[in-house]
């Protein structure tokens, strides 16, 4: 536990950011007067303060090393959350902004420090570092709909989030080992944007339908079981803890799964467990459906982004802080669509519509699983034949029983043949 410690408690701290401003998007909608159509629009100022990070949260973190950045952009995002609880919609839309441009530098170190502790030890961490981020949603939807139905005010609750986050950035700081600094660290001379090689986009449509339906249950998850379930704001808290037992009881034994299992076969587990639930949820006639709806959501995204790490480190190419970064820049190409569309959908059509249409976007990340071992899948090889473009392919794994094409994925493994 005590290498475990320091990614912990970051993650642990940021998801409890995060839950205690996002459980409170009702209250905070209501006060900026404005409609879930305006608000996705809103919300798209954290992935515009990703894209400007992305230049620069590779150096930042090598410059600083992955002890000093996370803490220090964690207590930063912290401080801003208060404000957004209190400002109209265009000041939130740029507060929001920075607060996304902070917490995308956090990932980026977050996820060094744990890959560095299995890089060091032998021992895998990533899933239960993860696993934290779990329990902090956990506690802090429980804590926040504890607050709303005592009538706590969203800038009352997240000024005493940002304390307790501060406090803790501390202690990380505190107990987090020394790292050594690399040749790599530095003072490296590189590109502005890394740009994503053809491993990484294959990653990022593995993961695509897994992480658009987390972020659609981060979004708008609470207004739906508000809204369309007729939970109060304490009940829906309950129901909505329901979801993180679900990811948080997953990552924590996610390592050991990924002993177990092949990651094609985790992979396509987690599409069909989030697709399940998603149906479920729409077909709910009551709030303990809901939750085990919920669950088994949480259950079925808890390792997409795990999965997508680890890929992406053991099959990019260059830096591990370069390759976190082209993979967090194609996903937010990817999903920056994602939270006006689901609005628009909610406004315009239903809430219920708007989660219906994460369905076909799981079905491809269930037939992308095969990329999470180094294959490109069968589909795909078939249509760049039928492109005219043939290439030598080596025969079809049998060692798994997939069905798919290995193919090589990095000059690297070119050269070993």
């Amino acid at each position: 536990m005590p290498i475990l410690a320091p990614p912990a408690l970051l993650f642990f701290c940021n998801a409890l950011l995060f839950v205690s401003l996002f459980t409170r998007l009702p209250a905070i909608q209501d006060g900026m007067g404005i409609d879930k159509a305006m608000l996705g629009l809103a919300l798209l100022g954290a992935p515009a303060g990703t894209f400007l990070a992305l230049p620069i949260a590779g150096r930042v973190t090598t410059a600083l090393t992955p002890r000093v950045t996370a803490p220090l952009m964690l207590a930063i995002a912290a401080l801003i959350t208060p404000i957004l609880t209190i400002v109209p919609a265009w000041a939130f839309f740029l507060c929001f902004l920075l607060f996304g441009f902070f917490r995308t530098i956090l990932d980026v170190s977050a996820n060094m420090i744990a890959t560095g502790i299995e890089s060091r030890t032998g021992r895998k961490v990533l899933s239960r570092s993860h696993g934290f981020w779990s329990i902090g949603l956990l506690v802090g939807s429980l804590v926040s709909g504890f607050l709303a139905a005592r009538g706590v005010s969203p800038f009352e609750q997240q000024s005493g989030a940002a304390l307790v986050v501060v406090v803790a950035c501390l202690v990380v700081l505190r107990i987090a080992p020394v790292e050594p600094r690399t040749a790599d660290q530095a003072g490296t001379r590189r590109q502005v944007f890394v740009m994503p090689d053809r491993m990484i986009i294959l990653i990022c449509l593995m993961v695509f339908g897994i992480g658009i339906s987390e972020g659609a249950i981060y979004d708008w998850g609470i207004f739906y079981l508000r809204e369309v379930l007729q939970a109060d704001a304490a009940t829906a808290g309950v129901l909505y803890a329901g979801f993180t037992v679900g990811m948080g009881a997953t990552r924590l034994v996610g390592d050991r799964l990924r002993e177990m299992f092949s990651a094609a076969t985790l992979v396509r587990g987690s599409a069909a467990c989030v697709a399940l639930g998603i149906i479920l949820l729409l077909l709910a006639s009551n709030l303990v459906i809901a939750a085990l709806a919920l669950f088994a959501i949480g259950c079925g995204v808890a390792l997409g982004f795990p999965l997508a790490v680890a890929t992406t480190i053991e099959r990019g190419q260059g830096s591990v802080a370069d390759n976190l970064a082209a993979l967090a820049l194609t996903l937010l190409l990817a999903n920056i669509g994602v939270p006006p569309l689901l609005g628009f959908v909610a406004e315009h059509a239903s809430l219920s519509i708007s989660f219906a249409v994460l369905l076909p976007f799981l079905w491809l990340s269930f037939i992308m699983a095969p990329v999470a071992q180094g294959r490109i899948p069968r589909f795909l090889m078939a249509t760049k034949a039928r492109g005219g473009q043939p290439r030598h392919v080596a025969s079809e794994t049998a060692a798994n029983g997939e069905n798919d094409v290995s193919a090589p994925v990095s000059p690297q493994e070119v050269a070993r043949g």
